[in-house]
């Protein structure tokens, strides 16, 4: 009797034992998974059920319905929304207003499909500091700062000289660089091998990551980088980058996206590489800007076309562009302000984003 009740409280224990083992090795990764919040929120991140994003607010305004409070954020194109009496809004409406006012970010999780917010956290002290500081996004180090975006208003815009990089010179950009693309046969080769490198294509890709062309509810920061990328190593031509901006609710930049289904598609901010083209006609010769846009054109276009596409009134009577801004192409997303953007050096935050937004589609 002694052996077996010896035998039994040793494989009690041992029971006993294994399980406490397990639970501190799930407390330990619970830990751990805490303490990386800020690698796997990282921007361009795609959040999954439960996971959270660092994001900084730019505007916070009420949705044209009422019942909304929409969220813009500087890292994200789209433009997000929270029912105002859901708990996940209630509960942290002053936080909201507090990071919004001190540019600091908070954890959101988001449904790209619906551009709704689920939930929303606090960021903690060190997630701050690692954000504001350093190689974070929203840090002076990785930060330029440009000229503030030039306001337009798309009815009375000139076409014949409107896109002729002398009517730009508001931007200073244009006085730093005199390699521009020589004609128009080279501009369209730029553009086509560009858009080889689409998702939507099947592989091979001669670049390390394809991009999401058939995806443009966002991410067009991390597009616009790859491509910039892709210009300047293969071609050796100035890439600027052009953003457009839908500041201010009820506006907002609206797309029909007819090459992937024709849905509708809205955006608070877009941004594309832009480059200048040489052009002569008889004896002169003048530059005359044109956009690198695979997710909305199949050909080079005008800088006055791609900003009257962002204004399509049958996908909302809302859509209007009230500014743009042409910015050296370091420039990635705006961050802090709209005359404020922050940079991808070492295009990190693009190759994760390309990696995110791979298999997604526009229209579903």
């Amino acid at each position: 009797m002694k052996k077996y009740y010896s035998s039994f409280f040793y494989k009690r224990n041992r029971v006993t034992i294994t399980v406490l083992l397990l639970v501190t090795v799930l407390f330990f990764s619970a830990f751990n998974s805490n303490k990386n919040t800020y690698k796997t929120g990282y921007p361009g991140y795609k959040p999954q059920p439960g996971e959270s994003s660092l994001l900084t607010i730019a505007e916070i305004n009420d949705a044209a319905d009422r019942k909304n409070i929409e969220i813009r954020f500087y890292e994200r194109a789209a433009i997000f929304s929270i029912d105002k009496n859901s708990k996940a809004y209630t509960d942290n409406r002053v936080l909201l207003a507090e990071a919004r006012k001190s540019n600091n970010p908070m954890k959101f999780v988001t449904d790209g499909k619906t551009n709704t917010i689920l939930r929303i956290e606090k960021a903690s002290d060190a997630e701050i500091r690692a954000y504001n500081t350093g190689d974070g996004p929203n840090s002076p180090k990785m930060k330029i700062t440009g000229v503030a975006p030039l306001k337009i208003d798309l009815s009375r815009i000139d076409t014949s000289s409107f896109n002729k990089v002398e009517k730009q010179y508001y931007f200073p950009v244009f006085r730093l660089c005199t390699n521009v693309v020589p004609d128009y046969a080279t501009l369209v080769s730029i553009f086509n091998d560009c858009a080889s490198q689409g998702c939507n294509n099947p592989p091979p890709y001669t670049i390390t990551n394809c991009i999401p062309f058939q995806y443009v509810r966002d991410g067009c920061y991390a597009r616009a980088h790859k491509m910039r990328q892709m210009i300047m190593k293969k071609y050796g031509y100035c890439v600027e980058k052009v953003f457009s901006f839908a500041e201010g609710a009820p506006n907002r930049l609206a797309v029909r996206a007819n090459m992937w289904g024709g849905c509708c598609v809205e955006w608070w901010y877009h941004v594309v590489p832009l480059l200048r083209l040489n052009v002569k006609f008889k004896n002169i010769s003048f530059q005359v800007c044109y956009v690198i846009d695979p997710g909305m054109f199949t050909t080079p276009v005008t800088l006055s076309t791609w900003l009257q596409a962002q204004k399509n009134t049958s996908c909302n009577a809302n859509a209007n562009v009230t500014s743009y801004s042409i910015q050296p192409g370091t420039a990635y997303w705006p961050m802090g302000n709209s005359s404020t953007f922050g940079t991808d050096p070492n295009y990190t935050q693009t190759e994760q984003t390309l990696i995110n937004y791979k298999n997604l589609v526009t229209c579903n």
